[in-house]
């Protein structure tokens, strides 16, 4: 198999494309990977890819902590091990713990087997330095500007280098938006905010986490934002009549013609719905209450106008 190269957008700045891209810095001393991509295989493909140019690894900056773009890790820190990673706060304690993943996807409780694999759960990792929330950094003698761009993951953040901005998961590129029709995410009001952030952005450059490379990042910006609204006023619909979260869950993904067929899946799907349930009750349009040992969601106007009181937080 030959190496895979990358694709160079400047003498200095690149990315290793594949499902997740791999951001690529030339440093004084090495490369400079941005995420390393689901696996060990996929971390032998860069490695074969560096050596072909003739560059050690010198530094990884993780985006975020989801396995599928921290767990090339433990196979490139073996063959560098005096390679730096930087990671940002909270995010790195799961990249050191990755249990930490399938434990809060599990809500707390002990994993199930179905949910210990690849996807969910990498190889541990060191992290060596913390990043910034947001600032600048130099590393290998690079500067690199580190965006703040939460809401997919708790800290996760987005990294520019001479105007190229490698965008992590904050939005997906518009050759791929499709196939999500409930995009994963913790926070969706932090997850709109952080897109309205790049769309107000001018950088030369754009490389989300999964999705082409693009010269502006309005077009697929913008589709991510109407499809987030789109999946609020979904939500909003089911929710006139008063649900818990599994039945709203289960309604949603019938509208939107999801089939759940597997434990990762459900966990995913669930944790995205409650980051959208997140979002629309930090903006005041859905309510919930307990009602004889039920956790029950409903519409704000809805329960207005039935005039409950119940247990709203």
């Amino acid at each position: 198999m030959s190496a895979p190269m990358p694709e160079m957008i400047t003498e200095r700045v690149g990315f290793f494309p594949g499902h997740v891209n791999i951001g690529l810095v030339l440093g004084s001393h090495g490369a400079i990977l941005i995420d390393s991509g689901l696996d060990s295989q996929t971390a032998k493909k860069i490695k074969k890819g560096l050596d072909a140019i003739s560059q050690p690894l010198s530094a990884v900056i993780q985006t975020h902590a989801h396995a599928d773009h921290f767990g090339g890790n433990a196979y490139l820190l073996g063959c560098w091990p005096e390679a730096k990673v930087y990671a940002p706060p909270l995010e790195e304690a799961i990249i050191r713990y990755p249990i930490l993943e399938p434990i809060y996807l599990n809500m707390g409780a002990e994993p199930l087997a179905d949910l210990r694999n690849k996807f969910l759960l990498a190889p541990a990792s060191r992290v060596d330095h913390l990043l910034p929330v947001e600032g600048d950094i130099e590393i290998d003698g690079v500067v690199f500007s580190i965006l703040s761009l939460p809401g997919h993951s708790w800290q996760q953040v987005g990294v520019v280098c001479e105007e190229i901005c490698y965008a992590a998961d904050s939005y997906l590129g518009e050759d791929i938006l499709d196939k999500h029709k409930l995009p994963f995410l913790v926070d969706a009001h932090e997850t709109i905010a952080s897109l309205e952030k790049l769309h107000a952005s001018s950088y030369k450059g754009y490389i989300p986490g999964h999705g082409s490379y693009t010269t502006s990042s309005h077009g697929a910006v913008t589709k991510n934002i109407e499809l987030h609204h789109k999946i609020y006023q979904e939500i909003e619909e089911l929710l006139q009549d008063e649900n818990t979260l599994e039945e709203a869950l289960a309604r949603l993904c019938e509208r939107l013609h999801i089939s759940i067929e597997n434990a990762s899946s459900y966990v995913l799907f669930r944790t995205a719905f409650m980051g959208y349930l997140v979002g629309l009750h930090k903006q005041g349009r859905v309510v919930y209450q307990f009602v004889q040992n039920r956790w029950l969601w409903r519409k704000t106007e809805q329960l207005d106008q039935d005039g409950a009181d119940g247990e709203e937080r």
